[in-house]
């Protein structure tokens, strides 16, 4: 009854102002496209045009090296003689300092060049570094540029090529570089300049214009020389199709998205100068006509809606007190007394959902309160059989024995000092939250029990960062998973191992990770184990893990718990969340 009312009296108002404003912001879109696409192509071509004139004016620094390395006799006589004598004249290491100094100031002065190299035939393997000076290719930790300059046709000229160098052998991501080619024809030698992407990247990024817009520096192996970003579109988009296009400006459609492409290219390098840019970030102007349009719509719909609610009024308000009463209900607040007696279809609906709610209610109540003390006995349950409170006083009189024995200290007594100190934990206040950082401080007492235990035969590693250490959990939540990792992973492995403790916040949550190099378990022994998680039988082998995923869930919730994945003879990896607190 209600959708009756609402569909006839709202279509009597608002269909006659829905019409002339669907066809006005059509029009306005289609006419707005137009002018978009020229400002776009004119903007695009511009910006491109800047950045070929930026890059090739910092890339043109080994013109006046080849000026001077490879037009002038002298110095290049002077050059080969210094890479092929293994003694230096007096002469010779005057001219070797003038020539490094030379070589030197121009990677020194600017913030965009790594290093310069310089190299001469010789049986040796000489170079001049503008880092080291004079080197031999066995000894230099960057070899890869001698390799393709002998592969390199002696035809070309000038090439360049992205590379990456690890200065430091200790380094574990490599260094990024662009390294330009300049051959010496006179002597079939070679001018190497080595850049940074990184500087001009930057560059780049503060020329790009449109969101989302991607500048790329492609050359004709497809490579990205340079770039200011590489967004995942360009994972779905043929690169290779689009440096071999000719047109100076299209549209390329990849993965239910259209792209527009603006090429320029350059004639020195062969390269091309590449600007992509989804359309959906361009047409702004477009999306804000339809939101005016929609804007005009609600406008419209809401002095429809007025006038259809003067002739609904009458009928609508029996519903608006079962909608009220509906709500009322589900948020918890008070309903209204049942009627005295029903008048008409609408008093017997409204008696009829009292009646239903009410037992309703009591019914939830009750459950609630079950299910809460289910879980309070759960969780004391539990805690309890991972604290033995009967052990503390045993150890502590072990403790004074041992000492009186030895007359002092010793490591027995430092042992049972952790242990000690693991049962006090867990005895005191064992469903109180502690800090992250004194969780740490209980591990690292029964890490140090176990390395003592097995000979130092592992190795801990922590992964954290110091600002999480005073968020709230539960106790005892790593030492299980610790234990299983010495007892079924790595004692029985001949080799040293390591267990990583990696945690990090992760928007509103704690990420834990354990993970181990022990022997790992094959798939059958894995689901058994994980199985044996949603087992409710007293004694498990896994009783410390199985019962920290209980706990897990019984304090956050369904949805948190305990991942395990694991591959034989490569280890085994528990991954962990909870809500910061």
């Amino acid at each position: 009854m209600k959708t009756k009312f609402f569909i006839k009296h709202l279509s009597m108002f608002f269909l006659p102002l829905l019409i002339p404003l669907i066809i006005l912001g059509t029009l306005s879109i289609l006419i707005t496209q137009n002018y978009i696409k020229e400002d776009i192509n004119k903007s695009s071509v511009n910006l491109l045009k800047q950045t070929k004139e930026n890059i090739e004016l910092i890339l043109s620094e080994t013109d006046p090296m080849s000026l001077v390395y490879g037009n002038d006799f002298k110095i290049i006589e002077a050059l080969s003689s210094i890479m092929k004598n293994n003694a230096l004249s007096h002469e010779e290491l005057i001219s070797y300092g003038i020539l490094k100094s030379f070589l030197s100031a121009p990677a020194n002065a600017r913030p965009y060049i790594d290093s310069f190299y310089i190299y001469l035939p010789n049986d040796t393997g000489r170079f001049i570094s503008s880092k080291e000076g004079l080197s031999e290719l066995n000894n230099y930790y960057d070899k890869e540029w001698f390799d393709r300059f002998i592969k390199q046709d002696a035809n070309v000229k000038l090439w360049i090529e992205p590379r990456t160098v690890k200065p430091f052998a200790f380094e574990q991501i490599p260094t990024k570089i662009v390294t330009i080619y300049q051959r010496i024809n006179s002597i079939d030698g070679v001018i190497v300049l080595n850049i940074l992407p990184a500087y001009i990247e930057n560059i780049l990024k503060s020329l790009s214009t449109f969101p989302e817009q991607s500048i790329l520096v492609v050359n004709e192996n497809n490579q990205i020389i340079f770039s200011d970003k590489q967004p995942d579109y360009l994972k779905d988009l043929k690169l290779e199709s689009i440096n071999k296009s000719e047109q100076a400006f299209y549209t390329v459609n990849a993965a239910r998205e259209a792209y527009i492409v603006t090429q320029l290219s350059s004639a020195r390098y062969g390269w091309k100068y590449i600007s992509i840019v989804p359309q959906r970030a361009l047409y702004q102007v477009p999306f804000t006509i339809i939101q005016i349009t929609v804007l005009l719509l609600l406008i419209s719909f809401v002095l429809g809606f007025v006038l259809a609610f003067y002739f609904t009024k009458i009928r609508y308000k029996q519903i608006s007190n079962i909608i009220h009463i509906i709500d009322s209900a589900e948020n918890g607040s008070p309903l209204p007394a049942l009627p005295d007696r029903v008048k008409d279809e609408y008093g017997y609906i409204i008696q009829n959902i009292l009646k239903t709610f009410i037992e309703q209610s009591f019914l939830k109540i009750q459950l609630s309160e079950r299910r809460y003390k289910l879980q309070v006995a759960q969780l004391t349950a539990l805690q309890a059989q991972i604290n033995p409170h009967f052990l503390f006083n045993t150890l502590e009189t072990l403790n004074w024995e041992t000492i009186a024995l030895t007359g002092r200290p010793n490591q027995v007594t430092k042992i049972i000092d952790n242990l000690s100190e693991i049962l006090r934990y867990s005895l005191t206040n064992p469903e109180e939250l502690v800090s992250l950082n004194t969780e740490i401080k209980n591990l690292k007492s029964y890490i140090e029990i176990q390395k003592y235990r097995y000979e130092d035969k592992f190795d801990i590693i922590w992964d954290y960062d110091p600002k999480i250490i005073g968020y709230r959990v539960m106790k005892l939540l790593f030492q299980p998973f610790i234990e299983n990792s010495i007892y079924h992973g790595i004692k029985e492995k001949e080799e040293n191992c390591y267990i990583k403790i990696r945690i990090k916040a992760v928007g509103t949550e704690l990420h834990i990770g354990i993970i181990d190099n022990g022997l790992g378990m094959n798939k059958d022994t894995l689901q058994m184990l994980r199985n044996d998680f949603d087992n409710e039988k007293e004694y498990s082998e896994h009783i410390g893990m199985r019962n920290t995923n209980k706990r897990l869930k019984l304090a956050y919730g369904e949805d948190y718990g305990v991942v395990i994945r694991s591959k034989e003879g490569y280890g085994t990896a528990v991954y962990m969340k909870i809500p910061m607190s």
